[in-house]
């Protein structure tokens, strides 16, 4: 039942954070505009590549959920990292023509202050943005989605540029004119920081980088406790969509026959795979543990 309810709120959580940011790009353009404060403005950019976000969301699940066929054997569970690669590119590119247009406004003389409309503008998206985090966090966590995470942190990356846009705000209306298009920078530099993030933890799994930091000390003591299994000898990890996929090594014992062998190295799976939640696949082989050990 648990996991049924994630996966309710893994689907629920692209659809919540599409049409959540398209409201809000609407409101911070418009007022961004009408109040002349450029950070508001560089913050409704930033809601819209979350929007870009949710819909990565829902194709790389609908994608990553097909059955394997004879052109792709393994799958298409890694779809769902092209997906945040590519979004992490989109919200790149968005933030460096921000850069140029806060730096043009930098250079310029100073105008008008923003309306505190903005102020409350951003004082509502803080609150939202961090409703939807804290949901799509706690999907995207049970679900091992890279998506839903990416989608999740964009989100509270929000947060913090809604933020810079009251500093902004505030120290334009005190007379810091030049604060505005600076609080601006402060958001491209979050955008950007948090991009990188999302696009290296995505490289990082298309070239199926090891999470044995995550599972290995797991899977090493549910094996090292099996009857007739005398030790592991190398264990690799990899992520694979939502799921994890595994191969080890294990030692039996040197006299044990290629027949029994079998049956332990069955044995190991099916108890991998009935204990440790996130393993879709795995591949047990033996080899005779000798004096030396490996």
């Amino acid at each position: 039942m648990g996991s049924e309810h994630c996966e309710k709120c893994g689907n629920l959580s692209a659809r919540a954070g599409i049409w959540t940011n398209v409201v809000m790009v609407i409101l911070k353009f418009t007022i961004g505009i009408t109040s002349g404060s450029k950070a508001c403005m560089a913050d409704g950019l930033h809601s819209a590549s979350n929007i870009v976000t949710a819909f990565a969301i829902t194709l790389s699940h609908k994608i990553g959920k097909k059955p394997a066929n004879s052109r792709y054997p393994y799958g298409f569970g890694k779809v769902e990292f092209v997906a945040a690669g590519f979004i992490s590119l989109l919200i790149i590119a968005g933030a460096v023509a921000l850069i140029s247009v806060s730096i043009n406004h930098l250079i310029k003389e100073p105008s008008a202050p923003p309306h505190f409309s903005a102020l409350l503008m951003a004082v509502i998206s803080i609150g939202v943005n961090e409703m939807l985090f804290r949901f799509m966090r706690c999907a995207g966590t049970r679900l091992k989605s890279q998506t839903i995470l990416a989608n999740a942190w964009a989100n509270r990356a929000d947060c913090f540029s809604s933020f810079a846009v009251i500093i902004g705000v505030v120290g334009a209306r005190l007379g810091f004119h030049h604060l505005d298009p600076i609080a601006a920078l402060c958001v491209v530099a979050i955008i950007i920081k948090v991009s990188i993030k999302i696009l290296v933890d995505a490289v990082r799994a298309l070239m199926d980088f090891s999470v044995n930091d995550v599972y290995g000390e797991e899977i090493e003591t549910i094996v090292e406790n099996m009857e007739d299994v005398r030790g592991i000898c190398g264990l690799k990890t990899r992520h694979v969509g939502q799921k994890i996929w595994a191969e080890l090594d294990i030692l039996v014992d040197p006299q044990c026959s290629m027949r029994d062998g079998h049956l332990i190295a069955h044995r190991v799976k099916d108890v991998l795979l009935e204990k440790v939640r996130d393993l879709e696949r795995v591949l047990v082989y033996f080899k005779p543990m000798e004096d030396d050990g490996c």
